[in-house]
């Protein structure tokens, strides 16, 4: 264990990292009300850890050199918030990732371990956590913070091969990359336009109303990116659609809409606004029906799909937290549902979970027919 506090020390300990193709990771951090500050940084490659203090060192460049460069691979534990202050920081990101606390999802049932459950049931290690809560704002650091902070570093590189030894036993160790990349590199995104169904009482609002939601709708979803972060939001929208102003005092007197709206938009908004309320009268006009709070279809789909999820990851030894998260659960319910048939909820697979649930899953949905409602009725 080493303390790094000045540039010169932080070169050296780079000079000596920079050997290594894995670096071994974690932070210590304070968080208050003006945010999250990065005290200490915890590296090895496999043998000697370095502490480096980042309170101490205004410039850290070597070390964004060094964990940045390609070929690199980074090790932690839960290493969501590490790599978020790491990429704060330095400017760099991983360019290939391993989560202990993932892996271990994903070559048995449990989810969200502690690293000290992974130290001991991998290592036989039992250790006490007696400086998690201390002030690591404070210099010097004594000796027992200091050492409790490279511990956890020191058995990384420990739990990593026996970790890999599981995935490999099990066929899954890029899967285990895959896995830790996509919960802790941040990707983007295109936003998803925004639908009727995400109004959950548009149909009571008057015809007039509902024609103007649908135009507010189409207008959100044809702006840039940039330019709808100065739209309304979904409440702004909806208020809108109740209120339908016709001049440009009216709109700007709503308070869900911003100022900026008025002032960027509020022209086209309110053209667009008199254009609907004139469709609302015509009569191809066919106003929005309530949206049921529940289906049968979809009461038997999750049933189903949960009772295929639990067995499915049991018998492949992987948690369902992070194999099958509720996010993707009521995608696949929706697929499933929108097929009419539980084998439709296949169709939401996509990367890693498709390559490992694909065929499993699918034997024990085709145990089960068609959604319909008859058959939901029957059921």
């Amino acid at each position: 264990m080493q303390l790094v506090d000045d540039a010169r020390g932080l070169a050296l300990a780079c000079g000596a990292l920079s050997r290594g193709d894995i670096f071994y990771l974690d932070t210590e951090f304070d968080s208050s009300r003006e945010g999250t500050r990065l005290c200490l940084i915890q590296i090895g490659a496999g043998e000697e850890v370095f502490l480096l203090d980042p309170m101490a060192i205004s410039d850290l460049t070597p070390l964004g050199r060094l964990l940045g460069a390609s070929g690199k691979t980074w090790v932690l534990h839960a290493g969501q918030q590490d790599i978020a202050l790491l990429s704060d920081r330095l400017g760099v990101g991983p360019a290939r990732v391993f989560d202990t606390q993932i892996a271990w999802a994903l070559v048995s049932i449990e989810h969200s371990t502690s690293l000290a459950y992974l130290k001991y049931r991998l290592l036989g290690l039992r250790g006490e956590k007696t400086h998690q809560a201390d002030d690591w704002r404070r210099r010097p650091l004594p000796p027992t913070q200091l050492a409790y902070a490279a511990d956890d570093v020191a058995h990384l590189p420990a739990l990593y091969r026996a970790l890999l030894g599981r995935g490999d036993a099990l066929g899954r160790t890029e899967i285990l990359f895959e896995a830790a990349a996509e919960s802790l590199i941040p990707v983007f995104e295109a936003p998803t336009p925004l639908r009727i169904d995400a109004f959950r009482n548009a149909w009571q609002l008057e015809p007039e109303g509902q024609a103007v939601l649908r135009f507010l709708i189409d207008w959100y979803n044809s702006l840039p990116e940039a330019e709808q972060e100065a739209a309304p939001d979904i409440k702004g929208l909806f208020s809108i659609a109740s209120r339908r102003p016709r001049t440009l005092d009216e709109l700007a007197g709503l308070r869900a809409v911003p100022r900026r709206t008025v002032s960027s938009f509020g022209r086209p908004l309110v053209t667009g606004i008199v254009q609907a309320i004139g469709r609302a009268h015509s009569e191809e006009f066919l106003p929005i029906e309530p949206p049921p709070y529940a289906t049968a279809p979809e009461l038997l789909a999750s049933g189903w799909l949960e009772a295929a999820r639990a067995e499915v990851c049991t018998e492949l030894s992987m948690a369902p937290e992070l194999v099958l998260p509720s996010r993707l659960m009521r995608r696949l319910r929706d697929a499933a549902v929108s097929r009419g048939e539980l084998t439709g909820a296949l169709d939401a697979l996509s990367g890693w979970r498709k390559v490992l649930l694909d065929r499993p899953l699918a034997q024990k949905l085709e145990r089960h027919g068609p959604l319909t409602a008859k058959r939901a009725e029957e059921a």
